[in-house]
């Protein structure tokens, strides 16, 4: 058997170039399973139809939510200790972890993540630059282990013992450059590790079996790799989120396919008219002086006269299949919806761990967390090799063990909802664990397990249900409450009442004495007896308007 037909028993070229198809989409998706209607359709019709198909990437598009779902937790992973190399690398320095700039969260959120869950399967090589003995410094400093990926197609066979591979065949691209050092033709070679006694070494074999070399030319030469294990890692699900929804996304591009054609080629009315002995039974006008019979002229803005007892009209084709045939689309997409969440909720890694049997002890309750897992699981592998080729200490890898799919919208609805059932509730520990659950609804998700805990520990210690200011206003001026329990309940601290209180008086003394006259002092002149003499003389003038009125009323009456 030659190498390039070797593949393990597990190897699925069927099924993943199902879901590689609708991972990639776009045209050659369409090209690959758009159907024709029938034999009905021939072929003109159906490149017309195929040609403005559009590409419905529903399914693809309900796993990119999952994908940006943990993708928006990687800020909270924890990458402790290891060498100072890893944690430069890591952070996207000396040219990151691909050589291209990445940091660890880019590479695993857009290369890792996509493939595992489409595909069910990547694998990541770890790769060591060779380092001559003219380096400089600079040079050497930059080369570091650096990781790429193969996709599950080209993971073509493999040898395990114990959970680790003692053989191992990959796919690969390569290319061969001109005379000007540019790329012209790629081929593909395969790349055979094996460890032996100790150590690994690799070779690379063409598709005819021959042994050759990085540049592609005839060798014997055998590299080998100053590690002691296959540097591999593979990150797998027990099956691809796609498995159950990729026929729904090919029932899907074919019935929208098919309602663009209806609606295109059905969008035009017939005129009709009831037939009339005096003319033709095809519509046709009087014959003319040649002998040629000539069809009518009709449409909206054409007049007809008739002799029928109905009145001629334009017929359309009934709208009912192509209403069937949204409807149907429809049930597709939440039958698509509610097979990815059962998807996700099967999810299992395909391993069985301390690490996994630790993290099912902290109640892991979601396919999310689950994904988590196997990325952390993986994650720890790809670091210990890194550590192994520069002989340090592995890094501490920790992910979050809560992931959510919902929007920060929808969590704050549904925490305005129990929001407004909080004063509902007489009970005080009811309120206080409808204000937990308000709690774990918006920040579940957003901060790490700790710093929730501590959250809630603190609801708990609270003496006070509520911190919402308008409430307690309305219960202050009541006078249901003190100045002081509102102050704390607010979170203020406890003298920070009794502060408030005398910068309140000291701001109603100012005001006092800005609204007294200019010079009062200085003219050693009483206020309360000018206070007191401005009285009596408003209340003399009110007298005597009172006297004029009286007086005046009286020569009326007169």
């Amino acid at each position: 058997m030659k190498l390039s037909t070797s593949v393990h028993p597990e190897y699925d070229e069927t099924s993943w170039e199902k879901y590689r198809y609708i991972m990639d989409g776009g045209d050659d998706f369409i090209d690959k399973y758009l159907e024709s209607y029938s034999s009905r359709e021939d072929v003109v019709d159906f490149t017309i139809r195929k040609r403005i198909t559009p590409n419905p990437s529903f399914a693809s598009g309900s796993i990119t939510d999952i994908k940006n779902a943990i993708f928006q937790r990687m800020h909270d992973i924890l990458r402790v200790g290891g060498s100072k190399e890893f944690q430069e690398v890591y952070a996207g320095k000396l040219n990151g972890v691909d050589l291209s700039g990445a940091t660890a969260n880019y590479f695993i959120g857009n290369k890792i993540l996509p493939e595992l869950l489409n595909m069910g399967k990547v694998g990541v090589y770890v790769d060591m630059p060779l380092i001559s003995g003219q380096a400089t410094v600079a040079d050497s400093s930059t080369k570091h282990p650096y990781y790429y990926v193969y996709k599950t197609e080209a993971i073509r066979n493999w040898v395990k013992e114990n959970d680790k591979f003692t053989l191992l065949l990959l796919e690969e691209t390569a290319l061969t450059y001109d005379e000007f050092g540019l790329p012209d033709e790629e081929y593909t070679r395969y790349r055979m590790l094996t460890k032996e006694d100790g150590q690994v070494t690799v070779r690379f074999y063409d598709t005819d079996d021959k042994q050759i070399d990085l540049d592609g030319r005839y060798t014997n030469e055998v590299y080998v790799l100053e590690i002691e294990d296959i540097p591999f890692v593979v990150f797998e699900l027990n099956y691809s989120l796609l498995k159950n929804i990729a026929n729904h996304q090919i029932a899907l591009l074919n019935l929208e396919s098919s309602d663009i054609g209806y609606a295109l080629k059905s969008n035009f009315p017939f005129y009709v008219e009831q037939e009339n002995r005096m003319t033709s039974g095809h519509l046709k006008n009087e014959e003319s002086v040649d002998g040629d019979d000539r069809e009518i002229t009709a449409g909206g803005s054409t007049g007809r006269t008739y002799s029928t007892e109905q009145a001629p009209s334009f017929i359309h084709p009934s709208p009912a299949p192509l209403m069937a045939s949204i409807e149907k689309q429809k049930q597709l997409k939440d039958d698509i919806r509610t097979l990815i969440n059962l998807a996700l909720s099967a999810v299992q890694p395909k391993f069985a761990s301390a690490a996994a049997k630790e993290h099912d002890e902290h109640g892991l309750e979601s396919g999310l967390s689950f994904i988590g897992l196997i990325l952390e699981h993986g994650e720890r592998q790809l670091a210990a090799i890194f550590s192994d080729y520069i002989n340090s200490t592995p890094p501490t890898i920790q992910y979050p063990t809560r992931y959510a799919l919902k929007s920060d919208q929808e969590r704050i609805d549904e925490a305005k909802a129990l929001n407004d059932m909080l004063d509902k509730i007489p009970s005080k520990k009811g309120q206080k664990a409808i204000t937990k659950l308000m709690a774990r609804k918006l920040l579940d998700a957003k901060v790490s397990q700790d710093e929730l805990l501590t959250i809630l520990k603190e609801i708990d210690d609270a003496k006070y249900i509520t911190s919402d200011p308008n409430i307690l206003s309305i219960d202050l001026e009541k006078g249901l409450v003190s100045t002081q329990t509102a102050s704390t309940a607010r979170g203020y601290a406890d003298d920070e009442a009794e502060k408030a209180k005398t910068d309140h008086a000291e701001r109603v003394q100012r005001i006092q004495d800005a609204q007294t006259p200019r010079g009062v002092d200085d003219l050693g002149t009483d206020v309360d007896s000018s206070k007191l003499e401005k009285q009596q003389s408003q209340n003399s003038d009110l007298s005597d308007d009172t006297h004029k009125k009286v007086r005046g009323n009286a020569v009326n009456t007169n």
